[in-house]
């Protein structure tokens, strides 16, 4: 562990404009420095002096779309780190924002009370099991996921990690991030059991969703807002 990295990321991330323009790219999208400047509410000259330190930190990358320049977080690592540390630094006025809290995008998957609920019903039925800093897809669990079209063997064989243990911002649990959280959360999409919305992380439970949720998982999404502590009896979060 290198501390003058770590104190070079900190002072990167400790800046109020800096670490909001770095929460609305958790949305995993591309975003203008306009777009950027307004979420952080900073003037366009000071969120380009931000986002030129971001890039040269190496948290954010930009590519080019016709004549405008967007930006994004540059992997999964950073979107991990930011949502770990609105964990630690979470205060109970967070916790009053049902819809941020209920459901929302971490980056490429799942957050919130609803993706901690799903993780638990995939450990308490062995389709997950607990690692270190991962979760193992079971053979039942592999099973599992063809139902929603999920190849785990060929998600196994991608450059990202697996099924990593990814620390939820509100609740304080893991959920499940890398490519079977990402693939979840595609898929969930996809079927229209959520959808995503406008200028926030957020994401909206369906009709549809509200009905498989339970028929497949086991979850009564309306019972979930009354119940804000998810937490297996193994003593692993």
């Amino acid at each position: 562990m290198n501390a003058t990295s770590i104190t070079r990321i900190a002072a990167l991330i400790g800046e109020a404009g800096r670490i909001q323009m770095l929460a609305t790219l958790l949305d995993g999208n591309s975003h203008s420095a306009s777009e950027l400047a307004m979420a952080a509410t900073v003037s366009p000259q000071t969120a380009s002096s931000h986002l030129s330190k971001l890039l040269s930190g190496g948290l954010v990358v930009s590519e080019r779309s016709g004549r405008q320049r967007l930006f994004r977080l540059k992997n999964t690592d950073v979107a991990m780190a930011i949502e770990a540390l609105g964990a630690l630094a979470k205060e109970s006025g967070t916790l009053a924002i049902p819809g941020i809290r209920f459901a929302r995008t971490c980056y490429d998957h799942l957050a919130g009370v609803l993706a901690v609920a799903v993780r638990n019903e995939l450990l308490s039925r062995g389709i997950l099991r607990h690692q270190k800093n991962a979760f193992a897809v079971t053979r039942a669990g592999t099973q599992f996921l063809r139902t929603f079209d999920i190849d785990a063997d060929s998600l196994r064989g991608l450059r990202r990690s697996f099924a990593r243990k990814c620390l939820d911002w509100t609740e304080g649990h893991h959920h499940i991030g890398g490519a079977v959280g990402a693939a979840l959360l595609s898929r969930l999409i996809e079927m229209k059991w959520l959808a995503r919305m406008r200028d926030t992380r957020a994401v909206r439970l369906t009709h549809v969703g509200e009905r498989e949720f339970e028929s497949v998982f086991g979850i009564r999404c309306a019972a979930l807002w009354t119940q804000p502590q998810f937490c297996q009896s193994d003593g692993q979060t």
